[in-house]
């Protein structure tokens, strides 16, 4: 894991994105496995990642980040790392290629993350929009800005991927992380 978040070549595309050399950690690492669908299950819904949670904070239009057209200003990037190969029949993710740029959320009517965790929601609307404006394309590194969702694994394998949120320095990480990096500096690996 150490060696995929100090990867030089997408830090160096991150900080000439986001526009400054002082970088971090959203949020911990995470892992994202998508198992088969069973036709049931609720999937994920259209968002965009922290810090902006465009489509997943709040309410049905809740957004954690005003929605705004301040095209240069770049509060977040997502760095992926596949861990197995993303097809459109395992689950890949979809995209809606330029949205990074128009500085809002997703539309409800798309099927947004908040929309699509309701009880129900599959059964009498069906599945999240995956019309011709959804891409799937494997991208290891794009704004936290763009339009996203997982994709419906129809597959008999899990696919997974190991999620990175990365922010300048002036964003507050998504969860409090000093606790376990003092429990890392007491611990017996740090004096090893």
């Amino acid at each position: 894991m150490a060696k995929v978040a100090t990867e030089p070549v997408s830090l160096w595309l991150m900080r000439q994105y986001m526009r400054t050399h002082e970088i971090r950690l959203g949020h911990s690492p995470s892992f994202a496995i998508l198992s088969k669908d069973d036709g049931k299950q609720n999937v994920q819904g259209w968002h965009s990642d922290y810090p902006y949670l465009w489509g997943i904070a709040g309410g049905a239009a809740g957004n954690r980040i005003p929605i705004h057209k301040a095209d240069q200003l770049v509060m977040g990037v997502q760095r992926n790392l596949c861990v197995s190969e993303f097809r459109k029949e395992n689950g890949a993710t979809c995209f809606k290629l330029g949205s990074h740029t128009r500085g809002e959320g997703p539309p409800v009517e798309w099927g947004n993350g908040n929309t699509t965790r309701e009880p129900g929601y599959r059964e009498a609307k069906g599945l999240p929009y995956t019309g011709p404006d959804a891409d799937v394309i494997e991208a290891p590194v794009g704004s936290s800005r763009i339009w996203h969702r997982a994709g419906v694994n129809r597959s008999e394998r899990k696919r997974a991927a190991m999620l990175q949120a990365v922010v300048p320095m002036y964003i507050m990480p998504f969860i409090d992380t000093s606790r376990p990096y003092k429990d890392f500096i007491h611990s017996p690996l740090e004096k090893s």
